[in-house]
């Protein structure tokens, strides 16, 4: 699993001074890890946006020291031959699920729900601008803050190691609360005395 990345495509409504408008989200995920490289949204998917997140992707792989030989991806006309080629030149192969089979693709479905069940379906957007806000502000919180239960109900970077073991405290130190989001995402955390 250390070696493979999914991707799929969300959508949000937006509203706008011209009419509600379907704004369409592209993330990706690693499985082993579960670090996820939000795309910002936009309205219009054509080639030349999509070729522009395949490098931003490549950038974040490599910053993240991220060895990808498979990227799983659904069959959306969206994704192109062109963008399979870009990771294919790159070393990435691209696994295509068969067709109308979401659990072929899981750990992007799931992480799809909990996007939407956590976050996206408790906010009305009124830009990209905004709903690209509301995404950036998720994903930090998940890449950083939120338990994961496959995980042993630890965050990502306790999970790989990367977090410094935490300070002796005393019990009686105050617990703080960081929100998120107006307060919909929260951290607790053992203030230092």
């Amino acid at each position: 699993m250390n070696k493979l990345v999914a991707c799929d495509f969300f959508t949000k409504n937006v509203i706008t001074p011209f009419g509600t408008r379907t704004a369409f989200g592209l993330f990706f995920i690693h499985l082993q890890t579960r670090k996820v490289f939000m795309c910002p949204a936009t309205y219009h998917p054509n080639q030349q946006w999509m070729m522009q997140q395949a490098r931003n992707v490549q950038m974040w792989l490599e910053e993240e020291n991220i060895k990808t030989r498979f990227l799983i991806r659904d069959r959306d006309t969206k994704f192109g031959q062109s963008l399979d080629a870009l990771f294919n030149g790159a070393g990435i192969r691209i696994v295509k699920t068969p067709v109308q089979a979401p659990n072929a693709n899981a750990f992007a479905e799931s992480w799809i729900g909990s996007l939407k069940r956590e976050c996206l379906d408790h906010f009305v957007c009124f830009s990209r601008g905004h709903l690209d806000y509301i995404l950036r502000e998720y994903v930090r919180f998940h890449n950083r803050h939120r338990p994961h239960q496959g995980l042993d109900n630890r965050t990502l970077n306790a999970a790989l190691g990367n977090d410094p073991p935490p300070p002796e405290q005393p019990e009686s130190d105050p617990i703080r609360c960081k929100r998120i989001l107006g307060g919909l995402l929260r951290h607790y955390y053992r203030a230092a005395a």
